[in-house]
């Protein structure tokens, strides 16, 4: 059972948008709730877990409530860190590509930006899955899920860099593997902006690259996956643009092929030829293209709710793996004490865990992040 979700991380400021586009990218604030969504229904299967998971272990997904309707997601949830990987791609093109490319944006402060998104809560989860991992093992002599809490992994850890080696040694809070691995992405992100490497056809020579390397199975390592999502949501950044641009003709000659490509390749991976991995990079930017289209809402409510659906994926994605430990220490290490066949108790889970995630995002998560950018800027005034 891999453990993915890696997280786009928010912006703090907003660039101009085209032409014609909408003034907030609230399409992608609920896809991305969707693909964390997407992500906890897949490590629902942990619950029925004692002790670690090994490689020839296997689980009946249809035992887990509402089977029937959320197949795809017992199945495929883990497929959501690679469409959060292009949402995150998405975003940092629109926000940094090419003030990045213009040297606008400096290394240190880019780095500093995505450390305060990202750490706070990292720190926190990291520090809070201590006393839970101890637990467990106090009942059971064994650890839940991920084997490779050692002081060497912790370390790693500490650094944002558990999975930099590519050997998939997942360990305390084990979703944080793509996080670890994306913020590889950004260093090579950053470094191919600077040297202008931001227009559509760079782009997708990156995709393409990455995507040989890929399928000739030349390396294991995540970030090549990583990669070629991040840079399909910069492609994907490239065709908004565009369509913003054109024509009403063009752009709905455009529409109709997305539309096209989209029912075949999803009558493909209904028969099984086409495997789910590339059916979610063919879904994902057609996804964040009719979700940038079609969720333009009116009312400042529901915008403000779409809003506080995308607050809630970051903190959801790091917190749901602690509170399934939690669960599993109180019930004594006995998943036969928990109703885990009960729709009730899934609908729980998911309330508990985003209920949680939107309170972490504004008692934790934007104050740390307010605070140390603010920090930071002191500094740099002072210097």
């Amino acid at each position: 059972m891999p453990a993915p979700r890696a997280l786009a991380a928010r912006p703090a400021t907003r660039p101009a948008a085209p032409p014609g586009a909408p003034a907030t990218l609230l399409g992608l604030e609920l896809m991305r709730f969707v693909c964390a969504l997407s992500v906890l229904l897949w490590h629902y299967q942990h619950f029925y877990v004692v002790g670690p998971v090994t490689a020839d272990m296997t689980h009946d997904h249809a035992v887990q409530p509402l089977a029937g309707w959320l197949a795809p997601f017992y199945g495929h949830g883990w497929l959501g860190v690679q469409a959060f990987w292009a949402l995150s791609g998405f975003i940092f093109f629109w926000k940094y590509g090419q003030a990045v490319a213009d040297g606008k944006v400096a290394a240190g402060r880019f780095a500093w930006l995505r450390f305060s998104r990202l750490y706070p809560l990292h720190l926190v989860t990291l520090l809070a899955m201590l006393p839970l991992i101890a637990w467990y093992r106090a009942q059971t002599g064994q650890d839940y899920v991920y084997t490779h809490n050692d002081a060497e992994h912790f370390v790693l850890q500490l650094f944002l860099a558990s999975d930099w080696a590519g050997r998939s040694e997942w360990s305390f809070n084990g979703p944080i593997w793509s996080i670890s691995i994306e913020v590889l992405a950004y260093g090579v992100f950053f470094a191919l902006s600077r040297l202008g490497w931001v227009r559509p056809w760079q782009i997708g020579a990156v995709i393409a690259v990455t995507g040989a390397i890929y399928a000739l199975k030349l390396t294991p390592h995540p970030l090549v996956l990583c990669l070629f999502f991040f840079y399909l949501g910069g492609l994907t950044h490239a065709a908004w643009r565009w369509l913003q641009g054109t024509t009403l003709a063009l752009r709905g000659l455009a529409q109709t092929g997305m539309a096209v490509a989209l029912a075949l390749g999803t009558g493909l991976a209904f028969m099984g030829m086409l495997r789910p991995m590339f059916y979610v990079a063919l879904l994902t930017p057609v996804a964040m293209l009719a979700l940038l289209a079609l969720v333009q809402p009116r009312s400042e409510r529901i915008s403000r709710g779409l809003t506080t659906l995308g607050h809630t994926t970051y903190a959801s994605y790091l917190l749901h793996f602690p509170l399934q430990l939690l669960v599993a220490n109180l019930s004594g290490a006995n998943p036969a004490n928990l109703p885990l066949h009960s729709p009730w108790w899934l609908l729980a889970y998911l309330v508990a865990t985003f209920g949680l995630a939107a309170l972490t995002y504004r008692w934790l998560e934007a104050p740390a992040q307010a605070a140390l950018r603010r920090w930071s800027d002191h500094r740099r005034v002072k210097a």
